[in-house]
């Protein structure tokens, strides 16, 4: 049977959502986007998850968090000290040292030091992964998703009606099908993808194995899912635990969220669980805390040993700590706090 990486980028939305509606598609994770799961704000759960995964800018200067002042976005450091002005209309998380803002109507990209590296130009735009970004442009004949470049580069012409993020130089890309395009035209449906894999010049290519996902860290796992279970392999490809969980994430400091008979737990490199599953939602590690759905339905952090460190106070944790700071969002506002629960913002 074969072997299907699990998509990093859908890991954390698929752990947050209703254990009712455990996805295995992003095209179902799209059609929960107007019911079931409209009071998640995935978007935005996905764009913190991949700027975890990817940002590797100078580490030395620190990481940069969004913020709304008044309408307008910008971005503070991690003591709270606005690094640059809010004056955007939107703003993306930094990833590959670049984040992605919107003036007017038009989406282009910024450095840390608040430079136009790339000029707005784009309708809609994704996050930088291993030195790509997908696009899509304001172009009477260039429709649908495309890629650039660090230096604004269009290298594969917009053509795709689904885009992910490149790794280790492939991603997977998708078009509508036909049946889909019919059905959507007499019911909300969503939509159905028809789906390939591409390298950085576009070009078609075969379905890549599990372990073309390893990022190089000593001893990683890497989730899998055989049929309708998740487990994982090592970097050489080799099953290290079998497949039995209905999802699973990224081992994150020694551990992986799963999800198994309906609820999440935590578990170590040998599979065996570390926090039994007893939460509804939760999020990664980082930092040696986790966020998660407390029994009481609001959000707090615990531990590794599964004790609550900060209490649920919040309504929503979106992916863990980033240099002792974590984004939360209480009553309907965006805010920071450090590891002891205080506000950064």
């Amino acid at each position: 049977m074969k072997l299907t990486f699990v998509g990093l980028s859908l890991l954390v939305t698929l752990i947050q959502l209703p254990v009712s509606h455990s996805l295995t598609t992003q095209t179902q994770s799209q059609q929960l986007g107007t019911s079931a799961a409209q009071d998640l704000p995935s978007q935005k759960v996905q764009q913190h998850t991949e700027a975890m995964l990817t940002e590797n800018a100078d580490q030395t200067e620190g990481a940069l968090f969004g913020v709304t002042v008044n309408g307008k976005h910008g971005f503070i450091d991690k003591h709270g000290n606005i690094v640059i002005q809010p004056k955007y209309e939107n703003a993306y998380p930094f990833s590959d040292g670049l984040a992605a803002v919107q003036v007017g109507n038009l989406w282009g990209f910024i450095n840390r030091h608040d430079k136009l590296i790339i000029e707005p130009q784009f309708i809609q735009v994704g996050l930088f992964s291993h030195g790509y970004a997908p696009v899509k442009l304001h172009h009477q004949y260039l429709k649908g998703w495309g890629y650039i470049d660090t230096q604004g580069k269009l290298v594969i012409k917009p053509q795709f009606d689904h885009v992910e993020r490149f790794h280790n130089g492939i991603a997977k890309v998708g078009m509508e099908t036909a049946r889909g395009i019919l059905f959507s035209m007499f019911a909300d449906v969503g939509t159905e993808h028809e789906y390939h894999y591409i390298d950085t010049r576009g070009r078609k290519v075969p379905q890549p194995p599990p372990e073309h996902y390893a990022t190089g860290k000593p001893g990683e796992l890497i989730p899998f899912r055989q049929g309708d279970l998740v487990g994982y392999v090592d970097a050489t490809g080799a099953e290290v635990i079998k497949p039995q969980f209905i999802m699973g994430s990224e081992f994150s400091d020694g551990l992986a969220a799963v999800r198994k008979d309906r609820l999440l737990g935590y578990i170590d490199r040998t599979g065996e669980f570390a926090i039994p599953p007893s939460f509804e939602y939760g999020n990664e590690f980082s930092d040696g805390l986790a966020g998660v759905q407390l029994p009481e339905g609001k959000w707090g952090f615990i531990d590794k040993t599964g004790k609550v460190v900060i209490p649920g106070s919040y309504n929503w944790i979106y992916g863990g700590f980033r240099e002792g700071v974590a984004e939360v969002t209480v009553e309907g506002r965006v805010r920071y706090i450090n590891r002891k629960g205080e506000w950064v913002w």
